[in-house]
């Protein structure tokens, strides 16, 4: 039982190590997002770390699951027994689940920051093919008033 418990408590320091990773992952994917150029290939390499990172944590987690299942009676009849290994457990999940939030609010403002550059981004390619549009249409009108003109001129010189 206590090779169990501490295997429970080595995949959740794992578990930990890997949500602290990721919440760097998520701090510097804000600063790409708020940058002035959206650098596309930086942005997309993070989501894919942050992806292989979360697919090991689902393992972790599938292994802790099943480990815990295994002892969870024996754990939950002799509190007492595992008294300091239940308040190690309990640290490390409320870990956990702080990292977790603190992961969460980075991922809202990095969404929020990118859905503004990408809006800003949107705008600045509509203002540039309307300008593209309008220098086209005004070398057009000026080329085609070229030609017209000499008929409005006084031909009696």
């Amino acid at each position: 039982m206590t090779n169990e418990l501490q295997l429970l408590i080595e995949v959740l320091e794992k578990k930990e190590r890997i949500l602290r990773q990721i919440l760097d992952k998520s701090k510097i994917q804000l600063n790409v997002a708020e940058a002035e150029t959206l650098d596309v290939e930086r942005f997309d390499k993070l989501v894919d770390d942050k992806a292989s990172l979360l697919d090991e944590m689902v393992k972790l987690d599938e292994g802790f699951d099943s480990t815990y299942q295994r002892v969870k009676d024996e754990l939950l009849t002799q509190k007492d027994k595992y008294k300091k290994e239940i308040v190690v457990l309990q640290k490390l999940i409320e870990n956990g689940v702080d990292l977790g939030a603190r992961i969460s609010a980075a991922e809202t403002r990095t969404k929020n920051k990118l859905s503004v550059s990408l809006t800003r981004s949107k705008k600045e390619l509509v203002q540039k093919r309307v300008s593209t549009k309008v220098a086209s249409d005004y070398y057009k009108t000026s080329n085609n008033f070229k030609h017209a003109s000499s008929f409005f001129l006084d031909k009696k010189k």
